[in-house]
């Protein structure tokens, strides 16, 4: 039996009737912007008023996003809005219970049970059907580059210029409001210091997102060394496995991300080492150092208590070290948020007592926090707090539920738009946004990546401490907590968007709010508890778990059509689930 059902909203007069309509540009038509569409489409058939005239950019040929297919005309990805579109055979890392939705389900789409885990071409075709229903993406102007946004402060007006690519036409626009739905996927982020030490290697360096259809031929009976432990060197790890690959090594600087909580490999073809690479000798051995965090130096040193690594003879190296965010440069400088802005917590702030308290004890926070999981310090619920006006629908450093996420944010901007919901004072929104921060902060695990006085003292307990134990009654009290937490702010949100599907509140979560903790629960175990007795063929993706089964229609996941190592689509044909055998 399904715990959903769609929440009824009784007509009432709001305030969106004062409310005059509003022109604005939307920049993006990803998944983010596809979703401000749908939201404003499904208002207008229900009648709502005041909608906003709303003009959407998409610099690339069809929606999408970086789940786009990579178009005929530029196979090998010159033009700078393909540079970052997944590969074909990409596969996604998140169960596909935690990316459906609540007007257009999995069994709508598929008429069928499917796997948990699936291609990135159905999860694309899966999003356009559902959000360009009743021609929602029709008047989007694809091929269009958005090159400056202004603001002028005398006539609270937006100036933004665009480039029609098809003709190279230029022109500019008066808006009341801009929407920024573009993503956060940018350049490609090559730290310095790592393109230094490999300077001297004599292979192939690649960085993540330049792995895409001609992969095979820099892995193929290779040895492999990756940087960085997170889902995108993961799944690399898999498909270099996939493809071939002699061996692959993922080098992890704090063994926090999917790789380092995989318990087994493919043939044990994977090896994960801590601590990234730090010198090349002759040409192709590459010696790694595990480092540890030094708080007084806010920087990262190499532990020298812990013996080197050396790995030699590799072939290709793969920065999968995340990206830049230069695509946000077109706005200017006082619109654009700041994904780096720091913040401290307030005067008298407390960690409640918690299960690492008795080891820890009651740690000093530092003075410069980084951004949360949940928000930007400069960005309240889709507002950039400095000007109300610019706002943004794009994706924080952790959810619960990334398309849930930016569905419900989507909403929240409309609801702002029409004046269903109004835009708090400034003074209210810096307060809204501690007290979420400070919330995180009383989170062992999302305190770890916020503070770096807590790393470092999290750092420094054994190798054998229960933490360490994903079993332990302890850490899986202290992962519940984490997700929950994700997931009551997802809720709270809803709640404000009159989005109809409830999963509690801030301070409790529903049934179905605590459904969505033990599928992303779930996921998590899928790595750290393949079987030894099948770990020649077994990945996270061949999972089974009783969790997997819809928010909505309770239906369960069924099992690949094979060992996800051994499945592949004919040539030529696109990756699907429906085509792999």
């Amino acid at each position: 039996m399904p715990l959903f059902k769609i929440k009824s909203s009784k007509k009432t007069k709001s305030k969106e009737e004062n409310v005059q309509a509003l022109d604005v540009a939307l920049i993006g038509c990803g998944p983010a912007g596809m979703m401000f569409l749908h939201a404003l489409n499904k208002s207008r058939k229900a009648g709502h008023e005041n909608l906003p005239n709303v003009t959407c950019y998409e610099r690339a040929g069809a929606a999408g996003g970086i789940w786009r297919d990579v178009p005929d005309d530029d196979k090998g990805r010159k033009k700078p809005e393909n540079t970052t579109v997944m590969y074909d055979d990409l596969w996604s890392n998140t169960p596909k219970e935690t990316m459906e939705f609540y007007d257009y389900t999995f069994d709508d789409h598929f008429k069928k049970e499917t796997p948990s885990f699936l291609p990135r071409k159905d999860i694309l075709e899966y999003l356009l059907a559902r959000n360009s229903v009743d021609g929602a993406l029709d008047g989007v102007k694809f091929n269009h580059t958005v090159q400056n946004v202004q603001y002028d402060e005398n006539s609270k007006k937006f100036s933004v210029a665009v480039r029609d690519d098809s003709t190279g036409t230029e022109s500019s626009g008066m808006f009341d409001r801009v929407i920024w739905a573009a993503g956060m996927h940018g350049a490609a982020e090559k730290p310095e210091a790592m393109v230094e030490v490999l300077k001297d290697f004599t292979g192939k360096v690649l960085h993540s997102s330049e792995c895409t259809e001609d992969f095979e031929q820099y892995v193929n009976g290779k040895n492999v060394l990756l940087i960085g432990d997170g889902s995108s060197g993961e799944d690399l790890a898999l498909r270099a496995v996939k493809l071939g690959a002699k061996h692959v090594y993922v080098t992890a600087r704090s063994c926090e991300g999917q790789a380092s909580e995989t318990a087994s490999w493919p043939s044990g073809k994977v090896t994960v080492i801590e601590g990234p690479p730090y010198k090349v000798l002759k040409g192709t051995h590459i010696k790694c150092q595990a480092v540890y965090w030094y708080e007084k130096k806010q920087k990262y040193r190499k532990d020298d208590e812990v013996e080197a690594v050396k790995v030699k003879d590799v072939d290709t190296v793969v920065m999968s070290t995340g990206y830049d965010y230069p695509s946000i440069s077109i706005l200017h400088d006082d619109l654009q948020l700041d994904s780096e802005l720091t913040w401290s917590v307030s005067k008298g702030w407390a960690m409640d007592n918690n299960a690492l308290t008795i080891t820890l004890g009651s740690v000093k926070p530092s003075e410069n926090l980084t951004p949360g999981s949940t928000c930007y310090s400069d960005v309240y619920r889709g507002v950039l707090i400095d000007n109300p006006n610019m706002m943004y629908i794009t994706e924080t450093y952790d959810s619960a539920s990334t398309f849930l996420d930016l569905d419900v944010n989507a909403n929240l901007v409309l609801a702002y738009l029409t004046g269903k919901v109004a835009i708090p004072k400034e003074k209210d929104m810096i307060k809204e946004n501690q007290k979420q921060l400070e919330a995180e902060m009383q989170v062992p695990w999302l305190r770890t990546s916020m503070d770096g006085a807590y790393k470092e003292e999290a750092g420094e307990l054994p190798e054998n401490h229960w933490s360490e134990n994903a079993s332990d009654e302890r850490a899986v009290e202290m992962n519940r907590m984490a997700t929950s937490l994700l997931v009551r702010k997802l809720a709270r949100d809803m709640q404000d968007a009159k989005y109809p599907v409830d999963l509690g509140n801030w301070k409790k979560l529903s049934p179905l709010g605590e459904k969505l903790v033990d599928i992303n629960i779930a996921a998590g175990e899928c790595r750290s508890s393949i079987e030894e007795e099948n770990s020649e063929w077994k990945t996270f993706r061949d999972m089974e778990q009783k969790e997997f089964a819809s928010l909505y229609t309770g239906t369960k996941s069924c099992a690949l059509p094979g060992h996800w190592i051994q499945l592949k689509a004919e040539d030529g044909e696109p990756t699907k689930i429906s085509t792999v055998k």
